[in-house]
């Protein structure tokens, strides 16, 4: 899945709107729940599932929902759902299936699209990884250190302004350690989303620190 439809400040906006509703009180997310709501939009969660999973968790509990981060397994179970194409009913998800394949399939496609010399030898190197059977979070957790350092200039400032961009409404909400976090995060994020490079393990962003 990807990033589509609202911008990530609209998307968040909507999520503390909707969950302030639920609780019967204002609601302004912690920046942990706001980097939580933007790795839904980044993994492509459509706002309608995720508004869909907090009324049907709120009802579900008569009217007292959990945290966000509580229910966050559910959203994901629910977006991956739909975009299988299977009735959206959140059940638990097997933590141990593999998520691998799909994103693998990806890198293989990023790769033949002859990335600069840096970035190809890496996905050489996690490809092979990969068919040897690496666990998928430790191929994401490569990828993630050094695609910063790989990736092209023109790119990196290019993600750096769009996620500057994302965080500005919240900004005031950080410190200046938990605001350079979530920078960092939402560039990654966005280097990959660039270049077709989707996570190995869908896991739920459980916050910036």
């Amino acid at each position: 899945m990807s990033a589509a439809g609202p911008s990530e400040s609209a998307y968040a906006r909507a999520v503390e709107s909707a969950w302030a509703r639920l609780l019967g009180r204002p609601v302004v997310l912690s920046p942990r729940d706001f980097e939580l709501v933007a790795g839904w939009r980044r993994e492509g969660y459509p706002l309608r599932v995720v508004l869909e999973v907090l009324d049907h968790e709120a009802r579900r509990r008569g009217g007292r929902p959990r945290s966000l981060r509580a229910v966050a397994p559910a959203v994901r179970e629910a977006a991956q759902t739909v975009a299988s194409g299977r009735a959206a009913t959140p059940r638990p998800r097997d933590s141990s299936a593999p998520e691998a394949p799909r994103a693998v399939a990806s890198w293989r496609r990023a790769l033949d699209a002859a990335p600069p010399a840096g970035l190809r030898d890496l996905l050489e190197r996690l490809l092979r990884e990969a068919a040897a059977g690496a666990p998928a979070r430790e191929l994401d957790d490569a990828l993630d250190r050094e695609l910063p350092l790989l990736a092209p200039d023109a790119l990196i400032r290019a993600a750096t302004e769009e996620a500057r961009r994302g965080l500005e409404p919240f900004k005031a909400r950080m410190d200046a350690v938990e605001h350079e976090r979530a920078l960092a995060r939402g560039i990654l994020d966005r280097l990959r989303d660039a270049l077709d490079l989707p996570r190995a393990a869908l896991s739920t962003r459980q916050g910036i620190g």
